[in-house]
C-alpha cells in the first residue's frame, strides 16, 4: 500500500511537471520595442486588462510591448474615454464594415470617424459559410462592384486599410485543421482580394492573417508574388503561428527574411484568450528562438496539436516586424512611442 502511494504521488508530480507549468520563455530582445497592430477591444474594461497584461509580459517574459492597435467591438464607450484608459498605449481604428450583412456605403462616416482621431479601419471580409443563411443572398466576393464605390472613396481619403481580413486557412488537402476546406472556393477569394490590391494602388492595405497565404508553400509563393507586383500591400502575422508547420521550415524562415519590410506583428487576441501573456510569450518565442513551441497555446485557434519550430529570426528582421513598419504605416504611432 505504501508503494501505492509513492507510485500514486510520483505520477502526479511527472503530470504537474509535464502539463501543469506554464510556459518559460525570458525575450532575447527585452529592448526591442514591440506594437501590436492586431487587438480586438471591447470597450475601456478590456483596454484596462491590456495595460495588466503588457506590465505581466514584460516583467515575467521580458518583452517589451510598447503599443497596441485596438479594433473597436460595438463601440461600447466614445473615442475620448477608450484612449483616457489607453494612457497613450492604444490607437483605435474603427471596425463597422462586414460586407455580407447587409453592406451600406458608410464611408462618410469613416472618414469622420478617422479625421477625428482613428487610425484607420479594419474590414472583416469572410467567406458567406461564416455570416449568411442557407438561401440568404449577400456579397461573397470583395471585388464585387457593390463595394468599389466604398474603396474607392477610402482611397482618396488616405485611410489605412488596418488588417483587411480575407478568406480564412486553407491547408494541405490531408490536413483537418482548416476552415475553409474547398481550395476552389478559396482560390476565389484570393483573386478577389488581388483585384481589389490592384484597382486601388494608393490604399495602403495590412492584410489580417498573411491574407491566409501561409498554409501551404504554394500559397507563401503567391504572397511573394503579391509583395514583388503590389508595393501597397502589407500583411501582419497575427494567429498564423499555429500553422506554420504546415509549411517546410526552411521556405517559411526565407520568407520571412526576404520581406522583412512587409510584416507587421499582431495576436487576433480579445476576449477569448484565457491567458494572453502566456500565449504572447509563445509567439515571441516562435519569432526570437528556434526551440519547440506548442501550437496550442500561440493563441487565438487551437487544437491543432502541432509543434512550432521557432524561427529564430535576426535582430534586424524582429525590429522590423516588431515596431518600425509598424510606425511607418501607423498614423500618430511613432509619436506616441517616442521610437
Amino acid at each position: 500500500m505504501k508503494r501505492f502511494f509513492i507510485l500514486t504521488a510520483l505520477y502526479f508530480v511527472v503530470c504537474v511537471a509535464l502539463f501543469g507549468q506554464q510556459f518559460q520563455y525570458k525575450s532575447k530582445y527585452p529592448d526591442i520595442p514591440i506594437v501590436d497592430v492586431h487587438v480586438h477591444v471591447g470597450g475601456t474594461n478590456t483596454v484596462t486588462e491590456y495595460l495588466q497584461i503588457i506590465e505581466t509580459v514584460k516583467q515575467q517574459y521580458g518583452s517589451n510591448i510598447v503599443h497596441i492597435v485596438g479594433f473597436i467591438n460595438g463601440r461600447t464607450n466614445s473615442l475620448d474615454e477608450l484612449q483616457a484608459a489607453g494612457k497613450n498605449y492604444f490607437h483605435f481604428a474603427t471596425n463597422d464594415v462586414r460586407a455580407q450583412r447587409g453592406f451600406f456605403d458608410n464611408s462618410a462616416d469613416i472618414i469622420n470617424q478617422v479625421q477625428n482621431g482613428y487610425v484607420g479601419l479594419k474590414f472583416l471580409f469572410v467567406g458567406p459559410y461564416r455570416n449568411l443563411q442557407p438561401g440568404q443572398a449577400g456579397i461573397t466576393r470583395i471585388d464585387d462592384p457593390r463595394l468599389e464605390p466604398f474603396f474607392s472613396k477610402i482611397e482618396k481619403a488616405n485611410i489605412l486599410m488596418t488588417s483587411l481580413h480575407i478568406a480564412d486557412p486553407n491547408g494541405p488537402f490531408d490536413n483537418l485543421q482548416v476552415w475553409m476546406a474547398d481550395p476552389v472556393f478559396y482560390w476565389e477569394q484570393i483573386r478577389a482580394f488581388e483585384n481589389v490590391v490592384a484597382k486601388h494602388p494608393n490604399l495602403t492595405i495590412v492584410s489580417a492573417h498573411g491574407a491566409w497565404l501561409v498554409c501551404q508553400d504554394a500559397q507563401l509563393d503567391y504572397l511573394r508574388y503579391m509583395f514583388s507586383t503590389y508595393p501597397n500591400l502589407y500583411v501582419d502575422i497575427s494567429a498564423t503561428f499555429q500553422y506554420m508547420p504546415l509549411n517546410n521550415y526552411d521556405n517559411l524562415r526565407d520568407f520571412y527574411i526576404e520581406y522583412q519590410d512587409r510584416l507587421l506583428f499582431g495576436s487576433d487576441f480579445g476576449g477569448r484568450i484565457a491567458n494572453k501573456a502566456e500565449a504572447y510569450a509563445s509567439n515571441f518565442a516562435i519569432l526570437e528562438t528556434d526551440q519547440m513551441v506548442d501550437g496550442n497555446i500561440t493563441g487565438v485557434i487551437t487544437g491543432n496539436n502541432l509543434m512550432v519550430k521557432g524561427l529564430n529570426l535576426p535582430r534586424e528582421v524582429l525590429e522590423k516586424i516588431y515596431y518600425k513598419n509598424a510606425i511607418k504605416l501607423y498614423p500618430g504611432v511613432k509619436e506616441a512611442t517616442g521610437l
